[in-house]
Order: C-alpha cells, then sequence, then structure tokens
C-alpha cells in the first residue's frame, strides 16, 4: 500500500450531498468519441472509462453529452443520454468506473447555436440568432416552446443518469454552450425576460438547474461548469459569472470553474494549448472560493499531483480536475506517491491525438502513449513466440519508441545513433523557450531509452556491414529526416545558418533576423528569438493560411496570434532569390525586394532518410520494419505510434 505522505490535501475525502469523493480529483471531461455513430455505448467506451477510474480520480465525467439528440449535436460517436434505449451503455459504464474505484458522472450539455449543420436535424437554437463562424449557419432564436422542450430534455437526461446508477452529474453552463450562450451578452439579445440584464440572461439557465435539481432528488450530487470569463470582447467577464454562481449554489454541490469559449478563437484558453501557462485558471477559482459557500473545482494545464496539492493546500480551490495529464500516464499518481516524477511521461498539450482527433470524428489517441485508445487490440495480439535480437537504426523518438516496446516484450535490442546523443530532430523541436512541455518529454524519453536494457551505441551508424555483422532477426528503421538545404545563391555567406545552429547555439542569431519557412519548426524559432529581443521575419512562399499548416487547430492558432501580439512580421508568397551580405532579395506578386538581416536562418523543412532503409528492403524479404519519418511520418505522432505497432510486429 501505497502511503499518502505529501499529499495530504490531495488524499482528503469530500462529502457531496448523497456522494463522497474519496481524494479531491476529478478526471475532466473530454470528447472520446468512442461510441457509436447513433451515440451507443461500446466495449470501447467501457474500457475508456475503465481507464479513466484507474487513474486513481475520485470522480470520472463523461464529456460533452448533449441532452437534444435531434438540435444539439457538436461532435460524432458520443454518448445519446437523450434515449431512454441508451440506459444498459450506461450502467455498464457506472459499473465500469464503480468497480475500478470511482464516481461516475456526466457532463449534460447543448450546444445551442455551436450545433453542426451536418449533426442537427433543422436549424439551430439558440437565446438569439447569432452564428459562430466554425458552426451552424442557420440559427433561429428560441421561443416559449423551445424553452420548455430543452429544460425538460436536461431533466430527462439527468433522470436517465441517475436509472443507470450515476451518483453524479454535471450541468454544462461553460464554454458559450446553451446555457452559457443565455449567459453571455454577446450571445443573448434578447429583449423579453431572458435577456437584456445580468439577471434576466441567468434566469433560464437558473431555471433549468432548478428543474433538473427537483428531478434528481437530494442524493445525487450536481457539478456546474462555468465559465470565469469568456476572454471575448463582449463576452461574459468574471463578476457577472460570479453572481450567477452565487446564484446557482442554491442547487448545486461543485462548482467547475473554466474559461473561454469553445466555438471562436478563445478555445485555446478553454483547451490549453503548450503556449498557455500551467494552472490557468487558478485566479478564477481563487475568486470564486472567497464568494461562495459551496465547494470549488478547477482545471487548465494542471500536471502532476503536487500541482493539485500546491492549490489545495492555498485554498484556492477544492477539487482539481486533469484530463490530458493522465492520458499521457495513466500512473502518473501512483509515480507521484512513490516519489518517481522523472518517470511520469508528460503530456505536450500539442493537441494531435486528443482535441483535434475529437474535433473530426476520430476516437481519442494521444501523441506520446501510443497505447491509449489502442488497448483491446493490443490484448489481442499474440505474445512474441522468442526473444529476438533486433537491431534499431536511429535513436530519435521513433528509434527509442522502438527500442522501450521491444525490450518490454522480452526481445535483445541494439540501439544505434550516429551522433553523439539521443533525441534526432526533437532536440531541436525540443529548444525554443515556447516548447517547455517538450523539453520534459524530450528528457523523459531519453531517460526511459536509458533505463529501458537496450543496448545503446552512440557514435554508430547503421550500415549494411554492420547489419551483416550482427545479423539480427529484425530491424528496425528509425533513420528520421535531414534538414533540406536548397541551393539559393549566397546560401554560404557567413551570415546564413541552418535552423539547427540557431537552435542549439551554434551560431548566434543577430539583432535583424529572417527565417526562411514558414513551417511550425520556423515559426516556433521566430517566437524564441522575438522574445529574447531580436527582430524577427517570416518569409514563404505560401500564402499565409498555410502556414504551419501540419499543426493542430489550436496550437496553430494560439501560435499565429502570439508571433502577431509579438510583433513578428510575416511575409507570405515570398521566395528568397538570393543572399546578399545585406541580408537576402525576395520576389512577391509586387516584385523584388531586399530585406536587411543579420541573420537569414534556413527552416525550409526535412527530407526523410531512406538510403538505408531501400538497401535493406532489396537484401531482405522480411523484417525490415520502417517507423518514423522514414515510413512516411511528419510529426511526433506518426513517430511514436509507427515505432510502437512496428515494435509489436516483432513476434
Amino acid at each position: 500500500m501505497l502511503e499518502i505522505q505529501t499529499y495530504r490535501h490531495v488524499f482528503t475525502p469530500l462529502k457531496l450531498r448523497g456522494v463522497t469523493l474519496k481524494n479531491r480529483l476529478g478526471f475532466a471531461p473530454m470528447v472520446c468519441n468512442q461510441c457509436t455513430i447513433d451515440g451507443t455505448v461500446t466495449d470501447a467506451m467501457v474500457e475508456f472509462i475503465s481507464m479513466q477510474a484507474r487513474c486513481g480520480a475520485a470522480y470520472v465525467t463523461i464529456g460533452d453529452t448533449q441532452v437534444d439528440d435531434e438540435l444539439g449535436g457538436a461532435f460524432m460517436a458520443t454518448m445519446n443520454i437523450a434515449r431512454h434505449s441508451s440506459i444498459p451503455g450506461m450502467i455498464r459504464l457506472q459499473e465500469a468506473a464503480r468497480y475500478n474505484g470511482a464516481v461516475l458522472s456526466v457532463e449534460l450539455n447543448h450546444s445551442g447555436r455551436g450545433a453542426k449543420d451536418h449533426l442537427i436535424s433543422g436549424p439551430a437554437i439558440a437565446p438569439s440568432a447569432v452564428c459562430l463562424p466554425r458552426c451552424s449557419q442557420n440559427v433561429r432564436p428560441m421561443d416559449r416552446e423551445d424553452l420548455d422542450r430543452v429544460k425538460d430534455k436536461f431533466v430527462r437526461a439527468a433522470r436517465h443518469a441517475v436509472q443507470a446508477g450515476f451518483p453524479m452529474v454535471m450541468i454544462h453552463a461553460a464554454h458559450n454552450n446553451l446555457l452559457g450562450q443565455f449567459l453571455s451578452p454577446l450571445s443573448n439579445l434578447r429583449t423579453d425576460e431572458y435577456g437584456g440584464s445580468p439577471e434576466n440572461r441567468r434566469r433560464y439557465p437558473l431555471e433549468v438547474i432548478r428543474a433538473v435539481r427537483e428531478a434528481v432528488g437530494e442524493q445525487v450530487a450536481i457539478e456546474l461548469r462555468v465559465s470565469g470569463t469568456e476572454m471575448t470582447p463582449g463576452g461574459l467577464e468574471l463578476e457577472e459569472s460570479l453572481q450567477f454562481m452565487e446564484a446557482a449554489q442554491e442547487y448545486v454541490d461543485l462548482i467547475h470553474v473554466s474559461r473561454g469559449i469553445v466555438y471562436n478563437d478563445a478555445c485555446i484558453y478553454t483547451l490549453p494549448t503548450f503556449l498557455r501557462e500551467p494552472l490557468l485558471n487558478l485566479e478564477l477559482a481563487r475568486q470564486a472560493k472567497a464568494r461562495l459557500r459551496v465547494p470549488v473545482a478547477t482545471v487548465g494545464n494542471f500536471r502532476t499531483l503536487d500541482d493539485a496539492e500546491a492549490v489545495l493546500a492555498s485554498g484556492a480551490a477544492d477539487v482539481i480536475c486533469m484530463a490530458r495529464a493522465w492520458l499521457a500516464d495513466h500512473q502518473m499518481m501512483e509515480k507521484c506517491l512513490e516519489n518517481r516524477h522523472a518517470d511520469i511521461r508528460p503530456c505536450l498539450r500539442c493537441h494531435r491525438g486528443c482535441i483535434d482527433n475529437s474535433s473530426r470524428g476520430k476516437a481519442i489517441h494521444c501523441s506520446v502513449n501510443p497505447e491509449l485508445g489502442f488497448e483491446q487490440d493490443i490484448r489481442a495480439l499474440p505474445s512474441p513466440a522468442a526473444s529476438r535480437r533486433v537491431l534499431i537504426a536511429g535513436g530519435g523518438p521513433a528509434g527509442i519508441t522502438a527500442a522501450t516496446t521491444l525490450v518490454a516484450r522480452g526481445h535483445q535490442v541494439i540501439l544505434c545513433e550516429q551522433s553523439d546523443c539521443l533525441g534526432g530532430l526533437l532536440l531541436d523541436a525540443a529548444a525554443p523557450d515556447c516548447k517547455g512541455y517538450m523539453k520534459k518529454y524530450l528528457a523523459w524519453l531519453i531517460r526511459s531509452a536509458e533505463q529501458s536494457g537496450a543496448e545503446i551505441r552512440l557514435n554508430t551508424p547503421v550500415t549494411m556491414a554492420l547489419v551483416e555483422e550482427l545479423a539480427p532477426d529484425a530491424v528496425i528503421v528509425a533513420t528520421g529526416s535531414d534538414y533540406l538545404r536548397p541551393n539559393i545563391p549566397g546560401i554560404d555567406l557567413p551570415h546564413v545558418m541552418m535552423l539547427h545552429d540557431a537552435e542549439q547555439g551554434i551560431r548566434q542569431p543577430g539583432n535583424r533576423v529572417l527565417i526562411c519557412g514558414g513551417g511550425s519548426a520556423g515559426l516556433e524559432c521566430a517566437l524564441s528569438l522575438r522574445r529574447r529581443g531580436h527582430s524577427v521575419v517570416v518569409a514563404d512562399l505560401l500564402p499565409e493560411e498555410q502556414f504551419a499548416a501540419g499543426m493542430p487547430y489550436l496550437p496553430r492558432l494560439d501560435l499565429l496570434q502570439s508571433l502577431k501580439r509579438e510583433g513578428v512580421t510575416l511575409l507570405p508568397e515570398h521566395r528568397i532569390l538570393r543572399f546578399t551580405p545585406e541580408g537576402a532579395v525576395l520576389s512577391s506578386p509586387e516584385g523584388e525586394t531586399l530585406l536587411s538581416a543579420d541573420s537569414c536562418v534556413i527552416a525550409m523543412g526535412v527530407r526523410p532518410r531512406r538510403e538505408l532503409l531501400e538497401q535493406l528492403q532489396t537484401r531482405y524479404a522480411q523484417g525490415v520494419i520502417p517507423v518514423g519519418d522514414c515510413e512516411g511520418g511528419t510529426n511526433l505522432y506518426d513517430a511514436t505510434h509507427t515505432a510502437f505497432f512496428g515494435a509489436l510486429r516483432v513476434l
């Protein structure tokens, strides 16, 4: 048994009406897309809830569950709580959570104007006919019949949860979903008793909350989710939000403080990216705690039990909710309790496998945890018939992931890296000042390789001669990529350098810097240099809407907005014609321009290093497994997933 020791506040139970939480941690609601398209619970959904419960949180909340399956849809493959026929599947989920040690809750929601046209049966409904760019463009204001019907939908959904044995429900009034749309002056333009003054705007959400309380009785705990601020000009601000919380606390047992609007650019605060600070909503929670008599929960870039303990000990909140930290490492709590913090696999806040997948209807996965969402498939695989001798060419993220996976399955691994250190191009990806999460992951990745039991050979390129000498049973080819060095006149001038040289401090850029390339690596380098005081311009032949096109939507949005705020100049549709001692000559639709620069940094992408792979494939019929960039990958998600599943093929 593990003792609590330094996490006394985390492991203090909390009684909420008829529910006792074993600790002060909640697994925050996430859209996992593990149900069928009509919302039926699947074995994969049961598996996902079981995993969440085993992580150690006191309660798990099923994310974004629409109470209105006709007009509320914003995501595909989410649980349909509106149907009575869903109750048997919901019972399975409740039992899965309970038997794995957690209370199960569900986020009851109506997306209102945030609905997607292809997921609803008619015009979206909202307080007012105000559309959002990426949502339904056919919105009608709610009439009396709509108001009554939606309230009944919330009540019916809550009753279904209770009938399925859920001891707790969450009412979603945050992020400018329907109830939040009534609260916000940005989206509520009504002139009747439900619009205008703050008192009127909170009238309907309070009616819904009161109706749900009356329906579920006195034993079921209700959590209310609210945006402390919508982070949008003209939107809901903290004082009005606090007034709503004060009125709502008569009916609820826990108030969950978040921020932002999930349907516009403020979503970078609702679903924080790698550019957002840790403990994002701490001050909002602190102010709510000072005004409310019911407990306060908060969320937003919490990473470990240490974060939670510090906030709980300060009295700023009563419950801490996390999600992506647990997705990255299901054993995060156990490792904290065992004081094995360096073993915790960090979340990158990259959005690629979790947030980006959910927005596109894909099941939830994780860039750094390739097992997530594939547990059933992995269990179905046969065990290796024997311990194999495997040679891995390349010590970047793909090579390391393959090595640790192979060793864990009982194979003998020789990992060869041609340079003098592990990490590959991830060393450069983690170098910018804004990549703190990536730095932590890089350190974890290298440590995992060094402790795995694999034989690691640095300064050892894999050649055909080495393959013949070692005679392995299989070769994992993880040779990665090389930076493109274009044949541009003047590229050998002393003020022109490659991205690697700038990122690693091999060469120091001057005051005025031209970044040649508008991909994510070039833009992140630009942001880092600008924050260090350099004047930075980024030029690319592509139009601006294609800058950093390979990034998930929200991190890309946050990065571009950050560059704009910091004063980085973007020059789309500009080709580098030649470098000169004064800087570079660029061409654009307007003609040629000499751009003065003290330093020019080449960030024009990479080319997969496939020579070894092609040599091996022409000689060996089987046992050659490409992973990462040379398998066609373009990012860390691809690297870890191709490497993990490639390693599973060694039987």
